[in-house]
């Protein structure tokens, strides 16, 4: 993601304030910041091997798939939006490319162990309905830009969920690729209809 589409994300979908001072610091510091992490992390992906092959995990009985970003950031993603300089014809053109690989399209629309870093984007009463699952945490919060597959979007019935963070943890749900844009901008890949906290990963 570039990082003006970052910044816009952050500011259209979290509580106003938090949104806009996260996204400020970002801009103010994240260009230098990002430009570094952005090369080591395209460095360490490229040597990354990628395992594929599906893993199944039991939660109370039943059987779901374990996902993680080391699958789901395991493949390189090109955005082509208004914050990368394209054209009209250029995002129309990738608004109908599908980049992501089939064995990521395994778990669309299904129910899988997702695992990661949380970051909210809607708390009311100290309860969250709408957060991010990372990566890592430097995502966003410490300069680095993530890419389009290293996030995952989760919505959560109501009252939601306590937010923890700085830990990674475990989230139940339903997994879907979906693939949006807002304004030209490119705003989100994965999304997660959350079910169930499950803790923090062991």
């Amino acid at each position: 993601m570039s990082l003006p589409a970052w910044h816009r994300y952050l500011e259209t979908t979290m509580d106003t304030k938090y949104g806009r001072q996260i996204s400020a610091l970002t801009a103010k510091f994240g260009a230098t910041i990002a430009l570094f992490m952005g090369t080591c992390y395209s460095f360490a992906r490229a040597t990354e091997t990628v395992d594929t092959a599906p893993a199944k995990i039991s939660v109370e009985g039943n059987s779901f798939y374990s996902l993680g970003f080391d699958k789901l950031s395991g493949f390189e993603y090109k955005v082509s939006d208004v914050g990368t300089g394209a054209t009209p014809e250029e995002i129309a053109k990738a608004m109908k490319t599908d980049q992501v690989p089939s064995w990521i399209h395994l778990y669309d629309n299904q129910k899988v162990v997702l695992s990661g870093y949380m970051m909210p984007l809607q708390v009311a009463n100290g309860l969250s309905t709408k957060f991010v699952m990372m990566r890592d945490i430097t995502t966003c919060c410490y300069g680095a830009v993530p890419n389009m597959n290293d996030y995952v979007v989760v919505s959560m019935p109501s009252p939601g969920i306590q937010v923890v963070q700085d830990i990674p943890v475990k989230m139940l749900g339903t997994f879907r690729i979906e693939q949006r844009y807002s304004g030209g901008y490119l705003v989100s890949l994965f999304v997660m209809d959350g079910e169930k906290y499950l803790g923090p990963v062991k």
